[in-house]
C-alpha cells in the first residue's frame, strides 16, 4: 500500500510541475496537444 501512496504522490508532483512549466511558458494544453498533433502528423 505504502509503495502505491508513493507512485500517487510522483504523479500529482508531476501533474503540477508540469502545470507550472506550461504557465511560466505561457503555453495552452490546446496549444500542445496542437504541436503533438502536428508533430504526428509530419512523421507519419
Amino acid at each position: 500500500m505504502k509503495n502505491k501512496q508513493g507512485g500517487f504522490l510522483q504523479i500529482i508532483i508531476f501533474i503540477i510541475v508540469v502545470v507550472f512549466l506550461l504557465s511560466y511558458f505561457h503555453i495552452t494544453l490546446s496549444g500542445l496537444w496542437n504541436y503533438i498533433v502536428t508533430s504526428f502528423h509530419n512523421v507519419f
